[in-house]
């Protein structure tokens, strides 16, 4: 950077990357000796190397059984094995069904099952998740392994909130 002394009015050249206010001496003149006046440049706020991400929930609801997912608790498995976070008893439901993630930020739904998940979120057209993820929001229900209306008795509802 080039900055003129305002005492002599001499052109010095100073280099601004090796400066450091805070612990190195003010730059000098190099003909009269007087301390140069650095310009004032616009100082930028300090970027974050990490942010984390908001904090969000998740809710499930299976018959009287809640289980909320959310950074606190990252994962929560369904399936026929009572090993499973959520146990629905169906034939055409697998052992280790599908499972929820919560991954930067975001819900996951991760299908791993023979038969597929049925999603049906709010707003949207419904699908069959096989052997896939999908990341959820908003609200609507789940059935594992079969279509399911809301007020079925295999219905998983959810809720992003």
């Amino acid at each position: 950077m080039l900055v003129f002394c305002e005492e002599c009015g001499t052109k010095n050249e100073i280099e601004t990357d090796h400066i450091n206010i805070d612990t190195d001496p003010p730059p000098r003149c190099r003909v009269c000796d007087t301390i140069l006046l650095l310009p004032v440049t616009q100082m930028s706020e300090p970027q974050a190397t990490h942010q984390s991400p908001p904090l969000r929930l998740l809710e499930l609801r299976f018959h009287d059984h809640i289980i909320e997912i959310s950074q606190e608790r990252p994962a929560a498995t369904m399936g026929r094995q009572r090993h499973n976070d959520l146990v629905v008893q169906d034939n055409r439901v697998s052992r280790s069904h599908a499972r929820f993630e919560y991954r930067n930020g975001k819900f996951l739904l991760i299908d791993q099952s023979t038969n597929g998940t049925y999603v049906f979120i709010v707003g949207k057209k419904g699908m069959n998740l096989k052997q896939d993820e999908l990341p959820i929001h908003g609200s609507g229900i789940i059935g594992l392994g079969r279509k399911v209306t809301p007020d079925s008795p295999q219905a998983i509802h959810f809720t992003v909130i």
